[in-house]
């Protein structure tokens, strides 16, 4: 895993809190792309300290919008759950290479099952946990399915866009 993920993180919230709080398609789509961030955090990290910086991250999303705790709520179960999750999506075999694989070299089905399963149940607790019913669960789902799309979408063409920044350093290196 990426040992300093501080550059991508805080350019991601930067990124959620001036443009894409603003972004509303039809009253369905609106991505939480900071949850990328927090999905990109290593698993081997103090546990302690991931969902600090989870609350935080929510806090400041929160704090942004004025939604009342909702995205730290949500920020904090994806932090605590991305370790249980990990080995229920992951190759047992990269595990026990790697206990905490980095997400460019992740096989692209374990990818997708990881992060795009991660990034739905956040974005459907959060829809859940804004609507507080019962009756608008259904929505919840949609919503949260809509936008973990498209936001795994976006975490796919970042993970595509770093590893051809590798491995250009590696090709320049050689001459």
């Amino acid at each position: 895993m990426n040992r300093r993920p501080w550059v991508l993180f805080l350019f991601l919230i930067l990124l959620q809190v001036s443009v894409f709080n603003r972004v509303q398609w039809l009253g369905i789509f609106n991505p939480m792309v900071y949850a990328i961030a927090l999905i990109w955090l290593p698993i081997s990290w103090n546990r302690t300290l991931l969902m600090l910086i989870g609350f935080a991250t929510g806090w400041w999303i929160d704090g942004s919008i004025q939604s009342g705790g909702i995205h730290a709520m949500a920020s904090v179960w994806l932090v605590y759950y991305k370790q249980f999750w990990i080995k229920f999506t992951v190759s047992p075999v990269l595990l026990q290479d790697n206990p905490d694989p980095d997400l460019r070299e992740m096989e692209t089905r374990s990818l997708m099952s990881y992060a795009g399963g991660l990034l739905f149940m956040h974005h459907t607790i959060l829809y859940a946990l804004e609507a507080l019913r019962w009756s608008t669960l259904g929505s919840s789902l949609l919503k949260g399915g809509i936008n973990a799309l498209i936001v795994m979408g976006l975490f796919w063409s970042l993970i595509q866009w770093t590893h051809s920044l590798g491995s250009k350093k590696m090709s320049d290196a050689r001459y």
